[in-house]
């Protein structure tokens, strides 16, 4: 894990550091998990694929410095399944909300043909 998000790193630096401002000013960047991990490691020090994840936003465009979550903590009547973060927020619908407000693609558009079954709800305000 370390590895890989010092990858990441590097290339939002790298990102930002070689963009224009103002094409910067317009950029959002996500960085999402199809997966989420267990709340605790197992007998071999992992943490197996469990269900929620998390979502990691970049850009001149991204309202940044904020953690936008619903924390459900990771008290054993708190997990999912006992074992999974609980999942609070679809992060179809945030990456949704991102491309509305970067593309104006129309919300109804993004629910059935980006996102089928999504229902995006009320904006979250990720976008400056």
């Amino acid at each position: 894990m370390p590895r890989a998000l010092g990858a990441l790193s590097d290339t939002l630096l790298t990102l930002k550091s070689d963009a224009r401002p103002e094409v910067w000013q317009k950029t959002a960047v996500i960085a999402l998990t199809e997966f989420g991990r267990t709340a605790r490691e197992n007998g071999t020090g992992g943490t197996d694929h469990g269900t929620g994840g998390l979502m990691v936003l970049a850009g001149g465009a991204i309202r940044g410095g904020v953690i936008h979550c619903d924390w459900p903590s990771v008290a054993p009547d708190a997990l999912y399944d006992r074992r999974d973060l609980m999942p609070t927020r679809d992060v179809r619908a945030q990456a949704a909300w991102i491309m509305r407000g970067i593309t104006g693609i129309a919300t109804g558009h993004l629910e059935r043909d980006v996102f089928p079954g999504l229902t995006m709800g009320t904006n979250p305000g990720l976008l400056l």
